[in-house]
């Protein structure tokens, strides 16, 4: 048995003691990996809570791995050795676990004080709950909306199609707008940037499908733990702040392709048949709508052309790194 203080100073004393195995996936983020763990180890964990932090390395081309071991020997590095993508990635690292709790966390994020602790206490006082997901917190405080939904065709379409900017709720896509950040609720997807898992939980459903190669992962992971009847649970009282698309913010054309090939394989496990076609024309048909205005905003703006630019060599080229797992 610990004694744990949680942000609101109460004592839990009857919590039983787990160790924490925080799982991180880098791509040529050595600055953003090493703000990440620093955070850790500046978040303020309690003496009694064991912990260890586990990092993959998905063959980056930056000093990544020779960072780490330089500045954080304790660590355990574990080289990829190919770009495995995001799922693969945690799947290498909670095999090297030695956790009964596995975080994942993204490498773009930054840990608040007492973040660990509150969600790992929010995780083990609540019985139905076997996913914790943590509130997310932009650089400058304020509160990145982090609460999502199941994709399914009508919030798949609202979303590519704008509707969802609307702000009304019968229009919301997969991110719950209209969700209270501030109260603990169960939720139907943890983000992926920051959550917990019962590691008996995650072995029993199979961890990561390992046919994602980066997003809806944790959508699919999420799907399978409410049919094994587990909830996903959200608590605001663990802050994590993340710095939108660290991984991926110059979305590369094949990051398009990449999320194209996730929600349908998304789509083929949960959807069906006729909802699987839908989508297929939604996607398609949204992805040609953007190609097109995009290449005609980009005489204006350049950030446009170069994402419509992206998006047709997605359909075009059959190389890149999610090709190569």
């Amino acid at each position: 048995m610990v004694s744990v203080s949680t942000p609101n100073g109460r004592k839990h004393s009857e919590l039983p003691q787990y160790m924490i195995s925080i799982i991180l996936v880098s791509y040529n983020t050595s600055k953003l990996t090493r703000a990440a763990i620093k955070a850790i180890y500046q978040s303020g964990i309690e003496t009694g809570v064991a912990f260890e932090i586990i990092v993959v390395d998905n063959e980056s081309r930056d000093d990544s791995v020779a960072m780490i071991i330089e500045n954080f020997p304790e660590v355990t590095v574990i080289s990829a050795g190919k770009n495995l993508g995001f799922g693969r990635g945690n799947t290498l690292g909670a095999e090297h676990a030695k956790g009964d709790i596995l975080f994942f966390l993204n490498t773009d994020t930054e840990v608040r004080a007492g973040a660990i602790e509150a969600l790992w206490s929010y995780l083990v006082r609540h019985s139905e709950i076997g996913i914790a997901a943590a509130m997310l917190e932009n650089p400058d405080g304020s509160v990145q909306p982090s609460i999502l939904r199941f994709p399914t065709v009508w919030r798949i379409f609202c979303e590519f199609f704008w509707l969802d900017r609307t702000g009304l709720r019968m229009f919301d896509g997969t991110l719950d707008r209209h969700a209270n950040p501030e109260c603990e609720q169960v939720i139907e997807v943890a983000h992926g940037a920051a959550f917990m898992i019962y590691r008996k939980l995650y072995e029993q459903i199979k961890g990561f499908d390992s046919a994602f190669f980066m997003y809806y992962e944790e959508s699919d992971l999420c799907k399978r733990a409410l049919e094994y009847g587990v909830r996903v649970g959200y608590t605001p009282s663990s802050r994590v702040m993340h710095h939108v698309g660290g991984s991926s913010r110059s979305k590369p054309w094949w990051f398009f392709r990449a999320m194209r090939t996730s929600r349908m394989i998304y789509a083929k496990k949960h959807l069906s048949l006729p909802g699987r076609a839908v989508l297929l024309g939604i996607v398609h048909t949204g992805y040609a709508l953007r190609i097109l205005l995009y290449g005609l905003a980009g005489v204006l703006n350049q950030r446009l052309r170069h994402h419509g630019r992206n998006m047709l060599l997605s359909y075009i080229r059959r190389t890149g790194p999610d090709k190569e797992i």
